[in-house]
């Protein structure tokens, strides 16, 4: 959806002798991209993880590295977000690492997601495993399907259990007009054997510059039958609308 400028390292060669001496110039080569890198920060109304509203007032930043190496796509990021819950100020920092393969009908991703939470008097850490498949199709469709693990051995109580999550994402780009995007995320416990939230997302990718993009969005959230039966979340998870704002600057 970002605009990106790949970071390129451009080698070559010249022959020594004078061109007008009918020396050959050897062309300039373009050497694959090092790496994309970008860098985002916005604001949003609420914070909504997998359809449960786990906080308001969410300002966020993060970082994203990209590398493709020995036939593989390689990511690192980090994500801050600050944000209210239940009167209390809650920082949460969740660290990425991600490796995926095109396999041409389709692209297989895995990594690791470690979650921290602090409020100041508590501080609570998780990690998940993820494994799944991603395909562009036709006329601007994407679509993706992932499985999160529990890695941590912390998600095995009601609080936390996220009960074999997965999430079945359907994207159409220049919806209408150019920059226009339509997202639809389901999720699914497969432990419960439940549905647990449906997530649309209406968003607009701006281009201030050739390297930045301003996206404003609205979403809205369904509670299904999992979050409205999950006792954590039982004044949490809302059928709601929610929105924001994101600038990224890629590079």
């Amino acid at each position: 959806m970002n605009n990106k400028i790949t970071l390129s390292l451009l080698g070559g060669a010249l022959v020594s002798g004078s061109a007008f001496a009918g020396e050959v110039v050897a062309p300039l080569v373009e050497v694959s991209p090092s790496y994309e890198a970008d860098v985002t920060v916005g604001a949003h109304s609420d914070y909504i993880f997998r359809g449960a509203r786990l906080g308001t007032d969410l300002v966020d930043s993060a970082v994203n590295v990209s590398k493709s190496a020995w036939g593989l796509d390689f990511t690192a990021g980090a994500w801050y977000g600050s944000f209210v819950n239940d009167g209390d100020n809650i920082d949460e920092l969740d660290l990425t690492f991600g490796v995926s393969k095109d396999f041409g009908f389709a692209r297989f991703n895995t990594g690791y997601i470690h979650y921290n939470a602090d409020s100041g008097t508590a501080n609570e850490e998780l990690a998940e495993v993820y494994v799944g498949f991603s395909k562009d199709l036709c006329y601007g469709l994407s679509s993706s399907l992932t499985y999160f693990i529990d890695a941590s051995g912390e998600l095995s109580s009601d609080e936390g259990d996220n009960n074999g999550y997965s999430e079945l994402s359907l994207a159409k780009s220049d919806l209408f007009l150019e920059g226009l995007t339509l997202s639809n995320d389901l999720g699914y416990l497969v432990e419960k054997g439940q549905l647990s939230h449906n997530t649309t997302t209406l968003g607009y990718d701006y281009s201030l510059s050739e390297n930045a993009t301003i996206t404003p969005y609205i979403a809205y959230t369904w509670e299904l039958d999992a979050l409205e039966e999950h006792a954590s979340f039982t004044e949490r998870e809302q059928n709601r609308f929610y929105g924001g704002v994101a600038l990224t600057v890629s590079f």
